[in-house]
């Protein structure tokens, strides 16, 4: 396989990344499980003779699909708004209208002459497009799950990127050394003060009536808060400021679960 084959919807390669973050960066909404790369494989591999259906598909070249891929997964990355990720109705509206130009622009690419393993490469594309088009018409996880703005974990994945729907700006802890190097903690705190915002944000974005995503939720925003009082506990007296900062992630993170708690009774789907 060829450059895209190992790369989670978010941006991370499969293989392992060190210092908290991947050779490219991002984070998206929903990965790309590793179990999935397989059978992608095989339903691309039944397909490539055909190439892409479109009548105004036009000669193309393997690098143009590569170009497209680094402009598509930098569209795939939510703006900011206010230090945090924005995954506000009128920021999800916005990327979902523009997703049809992205389709449009893959269609054109005419695979004829490609190698098997560039058109693989070009239906993991279309596989990522697809899947970002679900996740704006079904799933929705920014307005129905609150697991989704979980964004720090202890624990390595199990997953080449991991999975399930997260927000941007993920902060890795189990893949740091501590103490932490300055350039580490500079990286941890980035991610570490996006937390309150982005937890304020998620109590307007969240207007999903189903019950049990949502009670699963909780539990994983109180997770979130026994990591970030692990994560405190391992900081030096010389990080007081990175300290201070989980400290008010921490906090954040009790309020949200307070009141995804409160609001839990009425949510009947």
């Amino acid at each position: 396989m060829n450059f895209l084959m190992y790369q989670g919807r978010d941006g991370r390669d499969g293989r392992q990344v060190r210092g908290g973050h991947d050779t490219r960066g991002g984070s998206s909404m929903r990965r790309v499980c590793g179990w999935a790369i397989p059978m992608l494989v095989v339903a691309a591999m039944a397909v490539v003779g055909a190439g892409p259906a479109s009548a105004q598909a036009r000669p193309g070249r393997y690098q143009d699909l590569l170009s497209l891929f680094s402009e598509w997964r930098a569209f795939q990355q939510p703006k900011t708004m206010r230090g945090a990720p924005d995954y506000s109705t009128v920021a999800m509206v916005a990327q979902q209208r523009a997703l049809a130009r992205w389709k449009t622009r893959l269609a054109s690419l005419d695979t004829t002459g490609w190698s098997v393993p560039q058109q693989v490469d070009y239906h993991v594309v279309r596989a990522e497009m697809n899947g970002l088009d679900f996740d704006h018409r079904v799933l929705r996880p920014w307005a129905n799950n609150p697991g989704f703005y979980v964004t720090v974990f202890a624990d390595q994945s199990d997953q080449p990127a991991r999975e399930g729907p997260f927000a941007a700006g993920a902060v890795e802890v189990w893949s740091y050394s501590f103490p932490l190097s300055a350039a580490d903690a500079e990286k941890v705190d980035a991610g570490v003060r996006a937390i309150p915002e982005l937890l304020q944000q998620a109590r307007r974005n969240l207007v999903g009536n189903q019950r049990d995503i949502w009670v699963y939720g909780i539990t994983s925003i109180r997770s979130q808060s026994a990591d970030l009082l692990q994560l405190a506990a391992r900081l030096t007296t010389s990080q007081a400021t990175l300290r201070e900062n989980v400290d008010r992630a921490k906090a954040a993170t009790d309020a949200f679960a307070t009141w995804l708690e409160a609001r839990a009774p009425s949510k009947t789907g």
